[in-house]
């Protein structure tokens, strides 16, 4: 299976996944739930948040949950070229297999999103990332970084200076080394 396979491939996740994902969404959000797949999760953010748009482009998916109403409107569509709307506050991205973070990053940004949700970066655990603009990469401190490109490393430094505390920190940055092959036409 190549990327785009793995990508445009679903699978629901287990409940401790799902409850992670939720614990960041507050009654006042404005959710969107990219690739939501046969919406296990979107009806269960819609119940908790103000209002849910759920993108998925496969419609067999859909077919599980023909109704929707109050606080969940479902979209079938690609979410890399449908219409963000401008009242999203938060989105939701569970796919650990993401090829085009770089991308929803971006467009989530263009529409005024202000948070991700996501285990796409690191391909474990759900983290809550800031969609505000990082510090670029040769200005953050030494130690494990994860990029807006969805990449994910080690900035280098003398081993002496290593400490535990160090390596139990991560700090997102932005125009990493990644980002630079891949403008190049390297990666």
């Amino acid at each position: 299976m190549n990327a785009q396979e793995w990508e445009a491939a679903w699978a629901p996740y287990d409940a401790d996944t799902y409850q992670a994902a939720l614990s960041y969404i507050d009654p006042s959000d404005v959710v969107l739930d990219i690739g939501a797949g046969d919406l296990r999760f979107a009806r269960r953010a819609a119940s908790r948040a103000r209002h849910v748009f759920a993108v998925e482009l496969n419609p067999a998916r859909l077919k599980l949950w023909p109704e929707t109403a109050g606080r969940l409107t479902v979209v079938c569509a690609d979410a890399l070229r449908t219409a963000i709307p401008r009242t999203v506050t938060v989105a939701v991205l569970l796919m650990r297999h993401c090829q085009h973070f770089a991308q929803y990053v971006d467009r989530l940004r263009a529409a005024g999103c202000q948070r991700l949700i996501t285990n796409a970066r690191w391909g474990m655990g759900v983290e809550c990332l800031s969609l505000s603009r990082q510090v670029v990469f040769e200005a953050a401190a030494p130690g494990w970084y994860a990029c807006r490109c969805g990449r994910v490393g080690f900035k280098a430094c003398p081993p002496e200076w290593i400490t535990a505390e160090m390596l139990q920190r991560d700090q997102s940055v932005e125009n990493c080394p990644g980002c630079r092959l891949a403008l190049a036409g390297g990666a």
